[in-house]
């Protein structure tokens, strides 16, 4: 056998390995595209429908038998889902979950009317508390601030909240930006750091 021969071969059998070689590590990388594709789809479908964060159009008529006890600020507030408007009481996002549940726990509050609850919200800071006392699940959550002052959603209306379905229990509480003013939606986060018996 000549030694083009030999050389031809060699050069085909490297261009054959190198393409398989190509197409392996194809479709590897498709199957990790996949994945990243799924871990997505995934996160989408545990998060709540879109919200409008300062007017919630899903107002329902279901009973929230709990309290809204924010100690530094001397709230202590009903929570309903039947209106964003009442005095001394604070609405709970449906789209969100129950107190004390994995995921994101959502409330409205007002800052100058109704009661003006979260006047002086802008004060919190990380470590201060909030309790949710759930009469129905004869339960006391607490809740510690993790941030507040960092995320004020200036696009609130184009970009809905949407309420995370799982995860560690955490509390967000929302209210408007500037104080009195609908321009964006001021919202405090909160992270869960106890539960116990009524």
């Amino acid at each position: 056998m000549s030694p083009y021969k030999i050389f031809s071969i060699l050069i085909i059998v490297a261009c054959f390995t190198l393409a398989a070689s190509i197409a392996m590590a194809g479709f590897e990388q498709m199957e990790n595209v996949t994945q990243a594709q799924k871990s997505v789809k995934d996160y989408q479908e545990k998060m709540s429908n879109p919200v409008n964060a300062l007017d919630p159009t899903d107002l329902t008529s279901s009973y929230i038998n709990a309290r809204l006890i924010i100690p530094k600020l001397n709230v202590n507030a009903t929570i309903r889902s039947d209106t964003v408007n009442a005095y001394n009481a604070v609405y709970h996002y449906p789209e969100s979950v129950m107190p004390g549940k994995p995921g994101e726990c959502g409330i409205l509050g007002h800052r100058t009317t109704y009661s003006g609850l979260f006047t002086n919200i802008a004060s919190l800071k990380p470590g201060d508390q909030a309790i949710i006392k759930d009469f129905t699940q004869k339960k006391k959550f607490v809740y510690e601030v993790t941030s507040n002052g960092n995320d004020i959603r200036w696009d609130y209306k184009t970009k809905p909240i949407r309420f995370s379905q799982e995860g560690q229990a955490r509390l967000l509480i929302v209210t408007c930006y500037p104080p009195g003013k609908k321009q964006a939606a001021w919202i405090t986060h909160f992270k869960m750091v106890s539960s116990s018996d009524l």
